[in-house]
């Protein structure tokens, strides 16, 4: 194992370890926001508002999930499985769209997006489809 080699797997811990901090600090702040929603004036009732807000940090909290899984495979295995990176693209896609104001879209920004999901999960399906040693 050269210095480059010593050098990227200490990065990639160091990264493993941020994120895994990132992560937990999301997950607790998701759980105090829905914590604080719930015992808030109306008791019990989440509006919408907050309800997608929380849909946005949860969708977050998921890629950040979805990216330590991607840096743990290219430890084992020394290469990035492109399924895994256009899974996180998904995630990330959805996160946009759930966050998006409908009221300011142009409809190109509507297609734009509509297609760039489709070529994703397109993506996503010939990459799952196809058998590992051609990956």
């Amino acid at each position: 194992m050269n210095l480059v080699d010593k050098i990227e797997k200490v990065i990639i811990y160091v990264l493993i370890a941020m994120l895994l901090i990132a992560v937990v600090l999301g997950t607790v702040a998701l759980g105090r926001a829905l914590g604080q929603t719930v015992i808030d004036p109306p008791f019990l009732i989440i509006e919408p508002h907050t309800l997608f807000e929380s849909f946005g940090l949860f969708l977050v909290i998921l890629i950040g999930l979805e990216l330590l899984k991607l840096l743990k495979l290219h430890l084992q295995d020394h290469k990035v499985r492109p399924e895994v990176v256009i899974e996180v693209a998904i995630i990330a896609m959805c996160n946009k769209v759930v966050m998006l104001d409908v009221k300011g879209l142009h409809s190109e920004t509507a297609i734009g997006l509509a297609a760039l999901i489709l070529a994703l999960s397109v993506g996503y399906f010939v990459f799952t489809r196809l058998p590992a040693k051609d990956r």
